[in-house]
C-alpha cells in the first residue's frame, strides 16, 4: 500500500497535471479570454468566468459539467476563428475518461489525508451541468462531413412490420440518479413512455403492448440483466433494444449505460457494458436485431466486435460527440427526430405501407442537419435496413 505522502503527492499531481491539459488545449484553440470562454460555453452559463480562471489554476480539481463546458468552449472559439485543432482534442469522450483518472486519484488523496483536514476535492456541481448538452448545437468544425441523403419519400422496395406474436422490444432508461455527479435527466421518462407507446399503437407499431419490456430507472443490473434473459429466449423474429440516458466510458474507451446507481468510477459494477450487452442481444433467438441508443458517445456502439448478424444500430451521435436535451423540451433532441419519424414523419401520409429503418435513419439525419445538430450514425448488416417498426397510417376517409 503507498505511504499517505506518495498519495497526497500523486492527487496533486494529477490535479496539476489535469489543468495543465485544459491550459494546452485553450492555447492551441487560440487563446480565448475567459470572458470568450463564458460566452461560448456549453450549456449556456455553466462557465463563470471565475470558473474557467480556477479550471486552469491548478489548485483543485474542477467539476465534471465545468471540465465540459470549458471543453465545448475552447472548441467553439477555434472554430469561430478558423483556428484546425487535432481531433483528440475535440474528443469529450477523452476528456471525460481523463477527468475520471483525475478524480479518482484526488478520492484517494481525500481518503489518504482526511484526519489531517485536508480537503483537495472538485468544487460542488453546477445546478446547470450535466453530460448531456442542455442547449444549442455542438460546433460546426466537430459534426463531420453531412452524409448522402435519400429522398425523404420512402423507398417502397420490401419493407416489413415484426411479427407481432414472435417479436418482443425492450424499452430502457434512466433520468434518475443517486449519484449528485450524474444530473437529471427528465426528458428520459417522456423519452421511454412515448417510445413503448408509439411501438405498440395498434394499427401503427410492429410489437403488442405484452411483449414490450419497459425499464425505467432501474437501480441495478440483475433488474436488467432479468429482463434481457426473459426477452433473448422468448423472441424469434424481430428484437429491438432502445435506451436512453446517460454514459460512460471505462479506462479503455468502451461504452457503458447507465443505471439509477451508476458512479462515475466504477462503470464495471454499477453501469451495463454495451459489449457484454451486445454479446446477449446476438445470442438470443431471434431472426433480426435492432439497437438503438440515445446517449452521449453512442457511436462507440459500432465499433465494439460484438454486433451480431442481421442487426441494425442507431445510434443518436458519433464516438466523440454529446446527445442533445434542450432545455425545456419534452423530448431529448434524438428521441423527438426519432418519434417524429417513426409517426410517419414527411412521408406520404396518404400511403398505407410499413417505413424502413433505412428510410427511419434517413429522414432523422435530415432533420439533424436541417438543425445544425451532430449526425446520426448507423451499422446495418444483413438485409435489416428493409426492416420496419411502424408504417404510415393515412388518415381516415372524411364524410361526403
Amino acid at each position: 500500500m503507498p505511504g499517505r505522502e506518495a498519495v497526497a503527492n500523486g492527487g496533486e499531481m494529477a490535479v496539476r497535471q489535469f489543468s495543465a491539459e485544459l491550459r494546452e488545449l485553450r492555447v492551441s484553440a487560440g487563446s480565448p479570454s475567459f470572458r470568450s470562454l463564458e460566452r461560448l460555453a456549453e450549456p449556456r452559463g455553466a462557465l463563470p468566468r471565475s470558473t474557467a480562471a480556477e479550471a486552469v489554476a491548478g489548485r483543485r480539481l474542477p467539476s465534471l459539467p465545468s471540465t465540459m463546458a470549458f471543453v465545448s468552449a475552447c472548441v467553439a472559439y477555434a472554430a469561430e476563428n478558423s483556428i484546425s485543432l487535432a481531433p483528440e482534442a475535440q474528443d469529450f469522450g477523452r476528456w471525460q475518461q481523463r477527468w475520471i483518472r483525475a478524480k479518482r486519484a484526488v478520492d484517494k488523496l481525500r481518503s489518504g489525508t482526511t484526519a489531517g483536514g485536508h480537503d483537495d476535492s472538485e468544487p460542488a456541481e453546477e445546478p446547470s451541468g450535466g453530460f448531456r448538452e442542455q442547449d444549442g448545437p455542438p460546433p460546426a468544425s466537430s459534426q463531420g462531413p453531412s452524409p448522402s441523403f435519400a429522398p425523404l419519400s420512402p423507398p417502397w422496395g420490401r419493407p416489413r412490420l415484426p411479427d407481432r406474436s414472435r417479436s418482443w422490444a425492450i424499452v430502457m432508461g434512466t433520468g434518475h440518479y443517486e449519484s449528485a455527479q450524474l444530473p437529471q435527466l427528465p426528458a428520459v421518462q417522456e423519452n421511454v413512455e412515448a417510445v413503448a407507446d408509439t411501438l405498440t399503437s395498434p394499427g401503427l407499431g410492429g410489437f403488442d403492448k405484452d411483449r414490450c419490456t419497459v425499464l425505467l430507472d432501474a437501480p441495478d443490473l440483475t433488474s436488467v440483466g432479468s429482463a434481457l434473459v426473459d426477452a433473448t429466449r422468448s423472441v424469434h423474429d424481430v428484437l429491438l433494444f432502445y435506451y436512453s440516458g446517460h454514459s460512460l466510458l471505462d479506462d479503455d474507451g468502451d461504452l457503458y449505460l447507465t443505471l439509477s446507481r451508476s458512479e462515475y468510477t466504477s462503470p464495471y459494477f454499477t453501469a451495463v457494458s454495451f459489449t457484454r450487452l451486445a454479446k446477449e442481444l446476438a445470442n438470443a433467438w431471434a431472426e433480426h436485431t435492432v439497437i438503438i441508443l440515445d446517449c452521449n458517445f453512442a457511436g462507440r456502439a459500432l465499433q465494439t466486435g460484438a454486433i451480431g448478424d442481421n442487426t441494425f444500430v442507431l445510434c443518436a451521435t458519433s464516438p466523440t460527440q454529446y446527445a442533445l436535451a434542450p432545455t425545456g423540451e419534452r423530448f431529448t433532441a434524438f428521441t423527438g427526430d426519432l418519434l417524429y419519424a417513426l409517426r410517419g414523419g414527411l412521408a406520404p401520409h396518404e400511403l398505407d405501407e410499413a417505413l424502413p429503418l433505412d428510410w427511419i435513419y434517413t429522414h432523422v439525419a435530415r432533420q439533424d442537419e436541417n438543425k445544425g445538430r451532430s449526425m446520426p450514425q448507423r451499422l446495418s448488416t444483413g438485409d435489416t435496413g428493409q426492416l420496419a417498426l411502424t408504417r404510415v397510417v393515412p388518415p381516415e376517409p372524411t364524410g361526403t
